[in-house]
């Protein structure tokens, strides 16, 4: 008996004929009248007979009842009345959105319709994802934004008419080999084939052109294609009128992307991009193709977008050899995509997010209306980070291995180990998630069962039951249904068969996007396949979509609201990481040939296995001479995730700096190979892919045994000085022993530029000659002069990193230099030549200061070798009580040197109190420059003004309550006395107040700690903040020191963690002894903390008023309290406090009196502006005032509300904007606002307005700065890239500032 089913693996989904004797599968042919393959198969389809024979299938249910207990085998109902039963238990006590479901493209059509079903209309959890996630989203993503919906507009029939291919991060030889060697026939034929890859696959090995194009950086190429076309007038301008929109933003876009520019990001040949864009404009039809090298990227559904827009320029789509094609790869990917199987998608191409949609699914389900959420999970990433972290209870898994399989697998591990309930259905014993389960569900196969699968061109197939499966197993559809009765759903999952299942989901016909499968039937499927959409009675093949439905010939009708498809500028930005100096090599991932995503099928397969036997990491000779390694040598490979250790395989196949690894290999093939430990799980906002395909790693070589201790290092300094310093020789006794121990410092340690000789090294004036010329030769040149000229380069938030700029500099004046102070906004890379001192600040979360962005943002697009000509140093400022402290300055210093800078002194990382760690590393700067140098003169002069080291004692006037009755918040306005003859200020700087602790803090601090209350300055000591410093101090001390040290390990847990808890809380949870020295010694002093000032001199200048939000809250029970607002809420009328101005540089006023004003400050940061509104209505100012202001609720938090009113009333204040984000059903901010009155905000900009932002660092100050690059950029009608050069004008020109925190 000869069984038609499908092939299982990937998503070309080839026809495969089972012969079936005597109840056993004996042999897999390809199904001649298939038209996917036309009867080829690849080596993974002719060895199916193979994996049907081979053991290890999941036969038996199997539990535990204990976590950490052994499962053991019990009978399928059991299993499934436990997983019930555990499901309600975990719903019914935390809810729908405790449960989540993780499906898989290798199932049914049936099942994942089923799934889907289950999830979103019964369950109703948010959370339901696919392995689609990873490999598929973007692509569908783009398709969507750009067409209108998802899926390929065309057709495999278009591999046989193109006469160009352009084949985009897609290894199609190995990952999709049928569909190559089809399109081969078409290059045998004459047709030109184009490839992208950074790799010289397989594939591009064929090709007539190979780009060997930078990992991450085919968006900058796809747009400097089109600005070719356009150059070149090789559009189908008829085309674009007719079907499109959009094109008149395209132009001007398309000015950022010249050739020279494009072929600089990329790394290509200017010649080879114009050849590309001279082969595509000049065909009559040509076909792109592309999967995971496009997709799994941070922007790969702009990839996608991109893409569709060289095809709508050209015309080149919807009609037979053009279009663009995403390949798929697994069997049903296609189909889960319209099953609506992650996100917020719903059947039929349907989404919960539209309200026809709910209404058309809750109908077609029984469901009474409003019970489908109209809500959708964040994507798998975040769902499994939702299960580490607890908030998700259950975990049901179908058919996939997520802990092999996803980017940065620890979160996997880690939510499975945490989860309450883990849950999977699989056909094989074995795999790596079934480690972490629960219980176990034996599931069948494809080739075990009845049901539907979709391949990438939209063709349905039918799998039909070849042999029964093993022991208890059942199809997944049915397990599902047999879940779904226990959970009380039984009546809405009762089905005789699979076929009746297909039966009810054709009824989500989607006219909108033409998903059309009521033509079909198991019965139809039976006599061969069908190509949706697929009305009753149509053909079997329906290879174009988008038809014309009164007349086909008048071109395509695009599933968007106006019928026409879009053209969107989409910009280049580069990956989520870049290489650094911790992390120099970028690593990418993908398929071989004869294995198959996580090798649960392959790895059964002997054939397969001797032909990809193991994992390797394929490295550059360039890069494995550096690194010292030949091929199968093993390196550790490791990133900021995790590692690997895996054999060289030694090739030019791969650019320099680039290293690929397969994916397949992970624990079941044996230790410390998984790749997907070292991968990146940054994912893209919109399609929520992970970037796979770009990962920052740096690799270690590891040593085959020992290494010889008796064995000097063969290095080019051991060359020359090894004959001379193993003894006397030529040298005297003395001469040799310096030199054999200067050899062995010198190797340990290498220095970063040429080393001195000692003055009183025991060598004779020939011999320091000699060691002199061969310590240059080695290390870089002729011993170095002294730098005559140094540039200091100050980026600053607050002004700390300015004012030290100023005395560096004037230190270095005294040393008989040259130096010249500059801010960071001032400078370019090609400035950065001789010798700059990086004096830098670190905001938000290890992030760049205002004016220090464009130029890092500017780094970061340079490339290795562009700074050869700087020598440099970097002084950082921070605070210590941040995990990444002076995480900017570490990110600066790294990447300088991976540009080719040669560092002249150690970085350095300064305290709030810095003088002492700035001195010295200035003295070591100074020595580097000149050795004879003298070192940096502190000078003891008496301050002579007050300032951070000499504060105004002062009093408090008044404390007047700014929240509502009800409020939240407890937010006031406090005025102290400020005698302008002795401390003057400006409307815009800020206050520094001195805070003291409270009686109450101090008291339990010595309580918990045996510290004597008299013993320390403790009223001025930081007993609230828990620092790293102080966390490993407890660590190392308390019985849960693990658990402790792991916050340690990365900084945004340190700070999560962190958050809501003080030292106090620490050590009621870790009490810890320690000798009260140790304490003092730990305990640093308090810091001053900086308001941004709410008054104007011009109102009273003897009065400075702050506006601050006193922080309180509880922790296990104990009330806490900001150290410094609870210090000014304790003070009564008459106390007296410590303060001093801090000086802002640019966030002042307007000086000309006329210019407009923008000022965006929700809750406490309307601070400045009410000191602004006050100061230019004193001074005269006409210019018109325009305030965005935002807060919870307008009745209890509308700060200084009667103030401006009158402002309003009085003609100062011009307009008011306000957003109170829990007042109205949908939550709404002050970007909100600025993007609904973008046409007249962006007016007010272009007449000159200056435009002001106070207040959160972290999501408030980048939600309005990415609102107004977006208006700016639509309003202005400039490209992306126009509009952030735009505002770094404004920047520069002081008119869009930002006083942040």
């Amino acid at each position: 008996m000869d069984v038609q089913t499908v092939c299982g693996y990937c998503g070309v989904g080839c026809g495969l004929t089972l012969q079936v004797r005597d109840g056993a599968v004996t042999g897999s042919v390809g199904t001649k009248s298939h038209p996917a393959n036309r009867g080829r198969l690849c080596t993974k389809g002719t060895t199916t007979v193979d994996l049907l024979a081979a053991d290890g299938r999941q036969a038996r249910a199997e539990l535990r009842t204990v976590r950490g207990a052994p499962r053991g085998p019990v009978d399928l109902a059991d299993a499934i009345a436990e997983t019930g039963r555990r499901l309600r238990e975990i719903r019914d006590e935390h809810g729908p959105d405790a449960i989540a479901l993780y499906v898989s493209g290798q199932m049914t059509l049936e099942a994942q319709y089923l799934a889907t079903k289950l999830a979103k209309g019964f369950v109703r959890t948010k959370w339901i994802e696919s392995n689609s996630r990873l490999c598929m989203a973007s692509a569908g993503t783009g398709y969507k934004q750009s067409l209108g919906s998802d899926g390929p507009p065309g057709s495999y029939d278009d591999l046989d008419h193109a006469d160009v291919f352009l084949v985009l991060g897609a290894n199609m030889a190995d990952c999709h080999p049928i569909l190559f060697l089809r399109m081969m026939d078409r290059v045998k034929a004459g047709a030109k084939l184009i490839v992208v890859d950074p790799r010289r696959t397989a594939t591009a090995a064929k090709a007539d052109l190979h780009l060997a194009v930078r990992p991450g950086t085919d968006l900058a190429l796809l747009n400097g294609l089109l600005r070719l076309l356009t150059d070149r007038n090789d559009l189908d301008a008829d085309f674009i009128a007719a079907h499109t929109e959009g094109w008149e933003a395209m132009p001007a876009f398309l000015e950022d992307y010249p050739v020279d520019r494009v072929a600089e990001i990329t790394g290509l040949d200017a010649a080879d991009i114009e050849r590309t864009a001279e082969l595509i404009g000049g065909a009559a039809n040509w076909t792109s193709l592309w999967t995971m090298g496009l997709n799994q990227s941070t922007h790969g559904t702009w990839n996608t977008i991109a893409l569709c827009n060289l095809h709508l320029a050209t015309g080149a789509i919807c009609r037979t050899g053009s279009g663009p094609f995403s390949l798929t790869g697994q069997p049903n990917a296609m189909g889960g995509r319209e099953m609506g199987y992650m996100g917020p998608g719903l059947p039929g191409q349907r989404s919960v997010l539209d309200d026809d949609d709910r209404a058309r699914a809750e109908a077609l389900w029984g469901l009474p209306e409003g019970t489908i959420r109209a809500e959708a999970g964040q994507g798998t990433v975040e769902m499994y980070r939702e299960l580490a972290a607890g908030t998700v209870k259950a975990a049901w898994i179908i058919c996939s291995n997520p802990v092999a399989s996803m980017a940065n697998r620890s979160t996997v591990i880690d939510a499975l180990r945490s989860a309450e309930l883990v849950v999977v259905q699989d056909a094989y014993t074995g795999t790596e998630t079934a480690e972490y389960a629960d219980v176990v569900l034996p599931a069948a196969l494809w080739a075990e069962t009845d049901g539907v699968m979709v391949n990438s061109e939209r063709s349905l197939t039918r799998t039909a039951a070849a042999t029964p499966p093993p022991g208890d197993a059942l199809p997944d559809w049915k397990l599902i249904c047999l879940i779904a009765a226990e959970l009380g759903h039984g009546a809405d999952f009762d089905y005789p068969d699979a076929a009746a299942v297909f039966d009810e989901l054709k009824a989500f016909h989607n006219p909108r996007t033409g998903w059309d499968v009521r033509g079909v039937d198991h019965a139809r499927l039976a006599q061969g396949p069908v190509q949706w959409p697929a009305a009753p009675g149509g053909p079997d093949r329906n290879p174009i979509r988008y038809l014309d439905p009164e007349d086909p010939t008048r071109g395509p009708v695009f599933a968007t609201p106006s019928g026409r498809a879009r053209f969107l500028p989409r910009p280049y930005l580069p990956p989520a990481e870049l290489p650094d100096d911790e992390y120099p090599l970028i690593l990418t991932t993908g398929r071989l040939a004869h294995q198959w995503h996580t090798m649960t099928k392959t790895g059964r397969v002997a054939k397969l296995n001797r032909l990809n036997p193991a994992p390797f990491l394929q490295l550059n000779p360039e890069d494995a001479g550096r690194l010292g390694v030949a091929d199968g040598a093993q390196v550790r490979i490791s990133s900021r995730r995790g590692g690997a250790t895996l054999p060289v395989a030694v090739d030019d196949a791969v650019r320099p700096g680039v290293c690929f690894a397969p994916m397949h290999f992970a624990d079941a093939f044996g230790e410390d190979v998984a790749v997907n430990a070292v991968t990146n799980d940054a994912v893209d906002p919109e399609s929520l892919q992970p970037e796979f395909k770009v990962s920052a790693v740096a690799l270690t070589p590891v040593p085959a045994e020992p290494p010889a201790p008796a064995e000097a290092p063969a290095s080019p300094l051991a060359a020359a000085l090894a004959p001379y310093a193993s003894g006397p020789g030529e040298l005297t006794a003395e001469a040799s022993g310096f030199l054999g121990g200067l050899l062995t410092g010198l190797s340990v340690a290498p220095p970063s530029g040429v080393p001195t000789v000692p003055g009183d090294a025991p060598l004779a004036p020939i011999a320091r000659a000699w060691l002199e010329g061969v310590l240059a030769g080695v290390f870089g040149g002729a011993p170095q002069e002294p730098a005559a000229t140094v540039t200091v380069v100050w980026a600053s938030q607050t002004g700390t990193a300015e004012t030290y700029a100023t005395d560096c500099a004037a230190a270095l004046r005294g040393a008989g230099m040259t130096a010249t102070v500059l801010g960071a906004e001032q400078v370019s890379p090609a400035q950065l030549t001789g010798t700059v001192l990086f004096l830098v600040a670190t905001t938000g979360d290890g992030e760049a200061p205002d004016n220090g962005v464009a130029l890092w943002d500017a780094l970061a697009a340079a490339e290795p070798g562009d700074l050869s000509g700087l020598r440099f140093s970097v002084l950082g400022f921070g605070d210590p009580s941040y995990a990444d402290f002076c995480g900017f300055a570490r990110k600066l210093d790294a990447r300088l040197e991976h540009l080719g800078a040669a560092r002249v002194a150690p970085r350095a990382s300064c305290e709030p109190d810095y003088a002492e760690t700035a001195a010295t590393w200035l003295g070591s700067v100074m020595t580097a420059l000149d050795p004879d140098a003298a070192p940096p003169q502190h000078a003891a002069t008496e301050p002579t003004g007050h300032s951070r080291t000499n504060p105004l004692r002062t009093r408090l006037l008044e404390s007047e309550l700014l929240s509502g009755e009800g409020s939240a918040k407890d937010v006031r306005r406090f005025t102290f006395a400020l005698p302008s003859d002795a401390l003057a200020y400006r409307a815009g700087d800020a206050l520094g107040i001195w805070p003291v602790n409270s009686g109450a803090v101090i008291e339990e601090f010595c309580a918990r700690t045996g510290v004597q209350r008299d013993a320390a300055d403790l009223d001025r000591k930081d007993l609230t903040r828990i620092t790293p410093e102080l966390l490993r101090f407890v660590a190392d001390r308390c019985e849960v020191s693990d658990e402790l040290r792991a916050i340690l390990d990365e900084p945004t847990t340190f700070a999560s963690w962190t958050w809501g808890r003080q030292l106090l809380d620490l050590l009621a949870a870790h009490p810890v002894e320690a000798e009260p020295a140790e304490w003092e010694a730990l305990l640093r002093p308090l810091t001053p903390r900086l308001y941004s000032i709410s008054s104007s001199p011009r109102e009273d200048p003897d009065r400075v008023s702050i506006t601050v939000s006193v922080v309180g809250f509880e922790h296990d029970g104990r009330r806490r309290g900001g150290t410094c607002s609870t210090h000014l809420a304790g003070l009564d009328a008459g106390g007296e406090v410590d303060v001093f101005v801090q000086p802002t540089r640019g966030f002042l006023p307007p000086e000309d009196a006329d210019a407009p004003a923008i000022m965006i400050g929700p809750g406490t940061g309307i601070a400045p502006f009410r000191g602004f509104l006050h100061d230019r209505a004193r001074s005269g100012a006409t210019g018109p005032n325009w305030l965005f202001f935002g807060e919870q609720h307008e009745a209890t938090d509308f700060y200084y509300r009667a103030e401006l009113d009158a402002l309003a009333a009085d003609g100062v204040l011009t307009r008011v904007d306000t957003a109170f984000s829990r007042d109205t059903p949908r939550k709404v901010y002050v970007q909100d606002r600025m993007r609904e009155h973008a046409a007249e905000l962006w007016e007010w900009i272009r007449r000159g307005a200056h435009v002001y932002v106070c207040g959160d660092a972290a999501r408030m100050a980048r939600d309005v700065d990415e609102a107004l690059r977006g208006i700016v950029a639509e309003h202005g009608h400039m490209a992306p890239r126009s509009a952030d050069a735009y505002l770094a004008a404004l920047s520069a020109e002081r008119r869009y500032v930002r006083d942040v925190y």
